[in-house]
């Protein structure tokens, strides 16, 4: 796990060494996708890559999915949104544990928790 390069001082806000979306048909990324795309670009960010389990998988669907099911609203948070700090998670609204995260070099952040054990202690907390 690489950490994010500080990016040099004379480089604009929102500059990235590529856009993976240039050659791209945005139509073809789900929805909630297309829309953070924008989003990043209306702000000027670097381009959004999707936050990730430490398994790759992506965490915006899986969170939706386990709501779905589950019917509950299920958050991550920072608290302190200091670069290394742990993120903490809440279902409906409250605090179920914290999980480390690290922003990876590619700029999306890297939870670390599998898919499988995030998915785990979203249900015990239902239970």
């Amino acid at each position: 796990m690489a950490e994010d390069p500080p990016r040099p001082a004379h480089l604009e806000a929102g500059y990235d060494e590529e856009d993976p979306y240039e050659d791209e048909d945005l139509a073809t990324y789900p929805e909630w996708w297309r829309e953070n795309i924008e989003e990043f670009r209306h702000h000027e960010m670097r381009p959004y890559r999707p936050p990730r389990f430490a398994d790759g998988e992506l965490v915006p669907p899986t969170i939706t999915e386990l709501q779905d099911e589950l019917d509950v609203e299920v958050r991550l948070r920072a608290l302190n949104p200091e670069v290394g700090t742990n993120w903490e998670l809440f279902v409906d609204g409250s605090r179920v544990t914290e999980i480390g995260r690290s922003r990876e070099g590619e700029g999306f952040t890297e939870y670390d928790i599998d898919s499988a054990s995030f998915e785990a202690t979203v249900r015990d907390a239902v239970e």
